[in-house]
């Protein structure tokens, strides 16, 4: 399955896109511009895990230190 990313900065461009994928029968869905950060954030993690430059459990260890202040 491929996907493809269509940012929009107004409703009436999404709405624009959404019937128009409607019209073309194909599977769609939105994500919010938070929730679209959350992916590539965790895909980030992901790669740098597999090219051996980190340890995804040191960085959320980082990450649970910096969120909770100390």
């Amino acid at each position: 399955m491929e996907y493809i990313v269509i940012p929009s900065k107004s409703k009436a461009e999404t709405s624009f896109f959404l019937d128009l994928l409607k019209k073309m029968q194909k599977e769609f869905s939105t994500l919010s511009k938070d929730e679209m950060e959350e992916v590539v954030f965790a895909k980030l993690l992901k790669d740098a895990e597999k090219a051996g430059k980190g340890s995804l459990s040191k960085v959320k260890a980082h990450l649970s230190k910096v969120a909770s202040g100390k």
